[in-house]
């Protein structure tokens, strides 16, 4: 109890900090936003601490939204408002998954229907931008539909697999979550999930033989992505001979590279750093933005959050029944492995999937979805886990 509490006095006067620092010295108009976010965490955590849940995961996620914040907030303010919308929406969507169990929503084929449909129909009237069709628009509200398709299909997956009930219809599912992120050229999120289905799959009842079907179908995936998508191509090609490509397709990993070695151990700084040289500094490179300014010891300060919320869920799926285990271990892959893949495509240890940091890089749908997911799992805490 004491360290929570050493947390938030130590984030309370680094938010001082910044705020003085954007409204003294950078003459930022938004410089309230930060006031406003740490009064939110606050609420949250007062919250759930008196619905008896574990609010061991705000603390964490609270350093991760404001570091997004304060980094977007100097590239673009417009950025670094809809950064503050997006948390103030995903605030909203943590309280539901904290008092709404979804996963106990009796008609679990609907899930998995669901994530099809908004795929479908992104796929058919979505628009496109960065060369995937991934974002739709009502009215003036516009979003990304497979951020929440995601989540509803390792509900469904999760559910199926406790069951042991129609393995074949499992793979159905997950290949036509793939063929609609094919068709709409967004083949990260597809990754991702394939990734996270299939080391469910394994934990839940491991065979070598299933590890090799696995391991043979992510090969043929990649292969035919590779021969089917250009811009799937281009990816390898910077993975592997960046600087055979130093004018085109190989210069972002490469500025990526260079800003994190010119961090150095300590940074240069913040608001040193030269972020716009970067290309999408401010969702799939926010990590080398980061890793400039804060040096070694800020990025690794930053991955020690990621790592808490980390163990912070395993600790509450400790114990829970079989079905809560495997959404509650699917989600946290699912939060985790995207900071695996981005982490590991800017240091050129995997080819980069154009996904953003979770919690923060833009994107307000994203950071809504991500606290959702931490609001389901701190739910399942509540009442020694019968939420």
């Amino acid at each position: 109890m004491g360290l929570l509490y050493r947390t938030w006095f130590g984030l309370t006067g680094w938010i001082v900090g910044v705020v003085l620092w954007l409204f003294i010295l950078q003459g930022q108009v938004l410089w309230w936003q930060p006031a406003a976010l740490w009064a939110l965490f606050i609420v949250l955590w007062l919250i759930t601490r008196q619905l008896g849940a574990d609010s061991g995961a705000l603390p964490f996620t609270a350093v991760l939204v404001f570091c997004g914040w304060v980094f977007l907030a100097r590239l673009d303010p417009a950025l670094a408002q809809g950064h503050f919308y997006g948390a103030m929406l995903g605030a909203v969507l943590y309280l539901f998954g904290l008092l709404v169990p979804a996963i106990r929503f009796p008609f679990t084929r609907l899930w998995a229907w669901a994530a099809l449909g908004l795929l479908a129909v992104t796929a058919i009237w979505g628009e496109s931008a960065g060369g995937a069709r991934a974002w739709l628009s009502v009215g003036s509200l516009r979003f990304q539909p497979v951020e929440l398709a995601k989540i509803f299909l390792i509900f469904y997956l999760g559910r199926q697999l406790s069951r042991e009930q129609a393995p074949w219809e499992h793979l159905f599912f997950l290949t036509c979550f793939c063929l609609l992120a094919a068709w709409q050229r967004d083949l990260g999120p597809a990754v991702l999930v394939f990734a996270v289905f299939g080391w469910l799959s394994l934990w839940h009842s491991f065979s070598w033989y299933k590890l090799l079907g696995w391991a043979a179908a992510a090969a043929g995936g990649f292969c035919g992505a590779v021969g089917l998508f250009s811009h799937v191509q281009n990816r390898v090609l910077a993975w592997l001979k960046p600087w055979d490509y130093l004018d085109s397709k190989g210069y972002q990993v490469l500025q990526g590279l260079f800003a994190l070695r010119a961090g150095g151990l300590v940074g240069q700084g913040l608001g040193q750093g030269l972020v716009r040289v970067i290309p999408h500094g401010h969702t799939d490179y926010i990590f080398a933005v980061l890793g400039e300014e804060f040096g070694f010891l800020g990025v690794c300060a930053l991955l020690l959050c990621y790592l808490s919320l980390a163990f912070w869920a395993l600790r509450i799926l400790d114990g829970l029944d079989q079905e809560r285990q495997l959404v509650g271990l699917g989600l946290t892959l699912l939060l985790h492995g995207q900071v695996v893949l981005v982490v590991g495509g800017i240091l050129r240890l995997l080819p980069f999937t154009g996904m953003t940091l979770p919690f923060v890089s833009f994107g307000s749908t994203s950071l809504a979805a991500q606290f959702w997911m931490l609001g389901t799992i701190a739910g399942w805490s509540r009442g020694g886990g019968e939420a």
